[in-house]
């Protein structure tokens, strides 16, 4: 049985496509390039804006053209299926459970190789989301918050380190929702410091709803890396109660400022969208003054997407694309001045880096360094000054 696996979007597709890979691996499957003959064809698809629904589309009829033969089954957020597809399941799980059930592989393998470096490995930790904000339909694709066990995570980091990797990152759809048994996040984070010796632990988005002082003491303890990637969507109140959001832009900045007073090096990340439906100059303005405040590291910038099902799509006042890529091109040039800005903050510090190429590694706060070097520096962490 020939199986080749595609990934489209974040980090939690990735997991859930790394750990189906391994899964599938221990049993047996023998895993292909996609333009290697396969039998079967499985894709982890991303509709969370068109776009990205559109490029898991136009990847499901390559796959196909192809190795026109090969079964595809889907899994993730899927929004329509189309005629190429043979089955769709709701998660990895799902999906390995019929595999191993319908399709058992007659010929077993030993090719058990992982395709991830041995730096940063993804533990996925929870899934779904309990919040429905108006543009979203993560709720629709992955249902309500559900959390993995304390003892799995903990035993999946100890296997990782038994690997060699010496990073791992927390993913999840809101990973703050994380509940399991008496188990909160905050609880999760002290057992994983307790239970293993991985040196780097770094989180996926994060939920401004969900950020506590607890939360921000945990930042103290230097095996958790300073880099937030801190969800803003918008720098106007209206704006984000149109969406549904339950911040405002204060609370935010309050955040940032509290995290960066533990440590002043502390990167932020965001994702911030432009030309939501309502949105006037004056709230895309409040946007940019934000902006300027924080000094983010980087900025990954959305024109709004209407999504059917979604509340936002029965909004009126909804943005001309002209002015949604006007929009775009003016907070782009900004997200550039401002990650400059920060990184010469950088210059002239110690840092660790943890270096996951031959002479290219990310510091903690995840800036991208070249180091020149006669030696492999792959997996390795060195301190060195910026």
């Amino acid at each position: 049985m020939r199986i080749s696996l595609t990934t489209i979007g974040c980090k939690l597709n990735q997991s859930e496509i790394h750990d189906l890979k391994n899964n599938l691996q221990k049993a047996g499957y023998l895993i292909v390039n996609k333009n290697q003959p396969h039998n079967l064809h499985i894709i982890n698809a991303c509709s969370i804006t068109q776009g990205a629904e559109q490029i898991t589309r136009q990847k499901i009829r390559e796959i196909k053209r192809i190795n026109p033969s090969s079964q595809i089954f889907v899994m993730g957020c899927l929004n329509k299926p189309i005629s190429e597809i043979t089955k769709v399941f709701k998660n990895s799980e799902h999906a390995l459970k019929y595999i191993l059930k319908k399709l058992p592989n007659q010929s077993p393998t030993s090719n058990h190789q992982s395709s991830i470096s041995k730096t940063r490995a993804l533990i996925k930790i929870q899934d779904g989301c309990n919040f429905n904000c108006s543009y979203c339909l993560i709720t629709k694709f992955r249902g309500p918050a559900k959390s993995i066990s304390v003892n799995k995570i903990i035993k999946q980091i100890q296997a990782t380190e038994k690997q060699g990797y010496k990073e791992i990152v927390l993913v999840g759809v809101n990973i703050l929702l994380y509940k399991s048994g008496q188990f909160n996040f905050i609880d999760l984070i002290k057992k994983i410091i307790k239970k293993t010796k991985i040196p780097r632990i770094r989180f996926s988005s994060l939920d401004p709803r969900l950020i506590s002082a607890d939360f921000l003491a945990l930042l103290k303890n230097p095996r958790l890396c300073p880099h937030l990637h801190l969800s803003l969507q918008s720098g106007s109140n209206k704006i984000l109660k149109l969406m549904n959001r339950h911040y405002t832009a204060e609370h935010y900045l309050k955040i940032v400022k509290q995290a960066r007073e533990i440590n002043p090096l502390t990167s932020i990340t965001t994702d911030i969208i432009v030309g939501f439906p309502g949105e006037t100059n004056q709230d895309f303005q409040k946007t940019l003054n934000l902006v300027k405040k924080i000094d983010f590291l980087k900025i990954h910038i959305f024109t709004y997407s209407m999504r059917l099902g979604t509340k936002a799509a029965e909004f009126k006042n909804q943005v001309p694309e002209k002015i949604k890529k006007e929009r775009f091109k003016i907070l782009n040039t900004l997200a550039q001045k401002q990650k400059n800005k920060f990184l010469k903050k950088m210059r002239g510090k110690l840092m660790l880096v943890l270096f996951e190429g031959k002479n290219q590694g990310y510091t903690p706060n995840y800036i991208p360094i070249k180091k020149k070097s006669p030696q492999n520096l792959k997996n390795k962490i060195i301190k060195i000054k910026i």
